[in-house]
Parts: structure tokens; C-alpha cells; sequence
């Protein structure tokens, strides 16, 4: 990956605006874990393919249709090298969300009455969701590794739950409630031990950490490219290769049958099996070239954040060992929502609620939480910003 900002740059010596043109310079965005602004390389290489002439992938054979298939395979090397694997390995999917539920599908077979699929206690509910339904069809049971009081895997506890009824450990790599980071390579260790695939939701974690599917010992992996700088609307999943060989397709229709017949039809091999339907070519490209220029955030924001936060009296701060990325606090006597919304009007941009991840939200707050998250465009500005105007709004509220 390109280093995008040097190490002896700071934002105010390198216009980050010119980068990133949805910026603006009265805001500070600090909700990167819903969505990141758009890389103007990504904004760049899509407009090239639409204004210079698209066309379908597939077997056109004039000249425009086979530059669309070479920008498109091109697009799919970047974001498969990003995850450390080859290109036939990366099923385009419109979302990390429809990527797990994929998965989830393609696996079900494999689940019979009485066996057990393990969650953390951290998880989206893109994740937890899917294998709930799939769980319910087959008889099985989901069952949730849990957290410390340090809102970190109790991983000894996390190993013991492992036997040979678990067939599944599907677990996100990064919270993104709280930036806790999970230990992937211990957790796929144990799994295989026991004979069970790990499947991990990296949809936080690939703006923040680096990602190699072989060396975190992924069976399956999931990421998506509007919260690494890129367009919306296009995620990577990527299959061991006994998986693109034995799972079904959740998807059927055009470009992925090898042939049909009046009653019944065979599936074309490899990954083309899983790419029903016209592809978002333009999203390939985009997410390919965002990629291309992105740098991970500086972690040491996150630790002046929580510093300057927990300095506000009233504030509770959750701050796991080890976390990146992303703060989640609360204000006493204060709805999330109410303080999301005083701090929106004063250009400070947060999340509140539950994140799309309600148990483990619900652990912490009954009414949810605030949620601050950092990217590469972030600086010591954004922090000051979010932190004097909540300053201010307690203030107020205890007046």
C-alpha cells in the first residue's frame, strides 16, 4: 500500500481538500466508521471509464468491451493483492453485508442439527444476522465468545468453547464500536484445530490494519470499499479455494452458468460462479484506485481523543486495550442522540446509537453511545473541535 502522507507532513502543510474533495474545511468528520470520504484518485479513475465509453464485461469482442474486462480484471488484482491473495480469490459483492450473508448461504450445507457456529461478543449484526437464519434452517446453535471487562476476546475462554460440534468461527476483526482488535490467527488456529472454518468480518479493520488473508489464517474475509476511501456499493469477499470449489451460489442469473438446459443448469468454476448479473465495473475501478492511495490513520489521534475526553467531567469513555480507529463514550444525563445532534449543528460530525451492533451496545449503555472515528484526513483540529464543543454542551446542560 502507497504511504499517501509522510511521516513528516502534517494536514496543515498538505491540503488534504485537494485529496479528498467532499472535505469541508468548517467540518470535522469524524464518522469514518459509517462511511470515509471519497479519494479523488477513486473519483478520477471512475469518471476515465464512464466518460470514456463503458460497456459490459464479459464476451463483448470490440474494442470498447475489452478495455471494460481489462480495467475491470485490473480492478480485482489491486483490491485481491491488497488482501494478500491472488486474483482468483476476490468475488466482487455490492457489500460486506451481502458478502457475509454469501457465505453464510454457501456454507449451510456444512451445518447439521446440533452444531455450533461461534460469534463474538463484538459483532455487527451483518454477521451475527446471517448465521442466526442459517443457524435456524440447519438445527444448529450461534454461540458468543465472550468479552473481558476490558472490552477485549477473552480468548482462553474463546478456545474453550471450541469442539469438534463447531463449524464455523465467524468473527469481525475490529470492533466498530470500540476499535477493539480481535486476535484473528489465534482464534483461526483453535478453529482448524477443531476442524471448524473461520470466517472474518474485516469491514472496519482494512482502513486501520494491515490485511493478509494467509497470514491471519482466513478461510473466508470480507471488506468493502466505501469505508477505505472508495465508492459505495462494491465489497471483496475472499474464498480459500476449497471454498470457490464447494460452496453454492447465493445468486443466480446471467454470466455465471456455464450452461442451461430445460431443466436444470451447471455453474461456470472459480469465482465467476458467484458474480450473477451485471457487475458494478465502475465500483471495481474506483474501489481499486482508493486503495491504491490510502494510508492508515494516525493511531496517536485516538490516544489524544481519549485523553481529552475523559478529561470532561460527566464523560465515560470505553477504551480497550489496544484499540484503534474508534472512541465510543457517553455523557452523563445526556441522550446520545441530543449531544450527536448539538455537536452536528456546531459542524462536528459523530454517530449515536447502536452502531448496528445492539448486544454488545447494550452492555454498555441502555441508550446507546456516541461513536467518534478516525481516518487518514483526520488531525489535532478535528479532536479539538469535537472536544470544545462538547465541552461547551455540558457546560450548558448543567447550567
Amino acid at each position: 500500500m502507497k504511504a499517501f502522507l509522510k511521516n513528516n507532513q502534517s494536514k496543515s502543510d498538505f491540503d488534504f481538500h485537494t485529496q479528498f474533495p467532499g472535505l469541508r474545511r468548517d467540518v470535522a468528520y469524524l464518522d469514518n466508521a459509517a462511511t470515509t470520504q471519497m479519494h479523488q484518485s477513486a473519483i478520477d479513475a471512475m469518471h476515465a471509464y464512464i466518460a470514456g465509453g463503458r460497456s459490459n464485461v464479459g464476451r463483448g469482442l470490440y474494442p470498447m468491451a475489452e478495455e471494460t474486462m481489462r480495467r475491470y480484471d485490473a480492478g480485482r488484482s489491486t483490491v485481491a493483492n491488497f488482501a494478500g491473495v491472488d486474483a482468483g480469490r476476490c468475488i466482487f459483492t455490492k457489500s460486506v453485508t451481502e458478502g457475509l450473508n454469501a457465505i453464510a448461504f454457501g456454507l449451510r450445507e456444512r451445518l447439521q442439527p446440533g452444531d455450533e457456529i461461534l460469534v463474538s461478543a463484538f459483532e455487527h449484526h451483518a454477521n451475527l444476522l446471517s448465521w442466526r437464519r442459517i443457524a435456524k434452517e440447519r438445527g444448529a446453535m450461534v454461540k458468543t465468545m465472550p468479552m473481558t471487562p476490558s472490552f477485549t476476546l477473552d480468548l482462553d475462554r474463546a478456545k474453550a468453547m471450541m469442539s469438534d460440534r463447531t463449524k464455523i468461527v465467524a468473527v469481525t476483526m475490529m470492533s466498530n464500536v470500540l476499535g477493539t482488535v480481535l486476535p484473528i490467527p489465534d482464534l483461526a488456529d483453535a478453529a482448524h484445530c477443531v476442524g471448524a472454518l473461520i470466517v472474518v468480518d474485516a469491514a472496519q479493520a482494512a482502513a486501520h490494519l494491515p490485511i493478509d488473508v494467509v497470514d491471519l489464517g482466513a478461510d473466508a474475509l470480507v471488506f468493502g470499499s466505501h469505508k477505505c476511501y472508495g465508492p459505495a456499493g462494491i465489497a471483496a469477499t475472499i474464498l480459500s479455494l476449497d471454498l470457490i470449489d464447494s460452496m453454492e451460489p447465493m445468486i443466480v442469473g446471467g454470466g455465471m452458468v456455464d450452461r442451461v438446459t430445460a431443466d436444470g443448469a451447471t455453474w461456470r468454476q472459480g469465482i465467476e460462479k458467484f458474480e450473477g448479473g451485471s457487475p458494478n465495473v465502475e465500483g471495481a475501478i474506483g474501489f481499486a484506485a482508493a486503495l491504491d492511495s490510502i494510508a492508515f490513520p494516525n493511531q496517536g489521534l485516538r490516544s489524544r481523543l481519549v485523553t481529552d475526553l475523559k478529561s470532561i467531567s460527566g464523560v465515560t469513555v470505553f477504551d480497550p486495550p489496544g484499540a484503534v480507529g474508534i472512541v465510543s463514550f457517553t455523557v452523563d444525563g445526556m441522550h446520545p442522540h441530543d449531544v450527536a445532534d448539538m455537536l452536528g449543528q456546531r459542524g462536528v460530525c459523530v454517530r449515536a446509537g447502536n452502531h448496528c451492533a445492539a448486544p454488545l451496545v447494550e452492555k454498555l449503555s441502555s441508550t446507546g453511545t456516541l461513536r467518534a472515528s478516525l481516518a487518514m484526513y483526520n488531525d489535532e483540529r478535528d479532536i479539538e473541535a469535537l472536544v470544545s464543543n462538547l465541552k461547551e454542551i455540558v457546560k450548558k446542560a448543567k447550567a
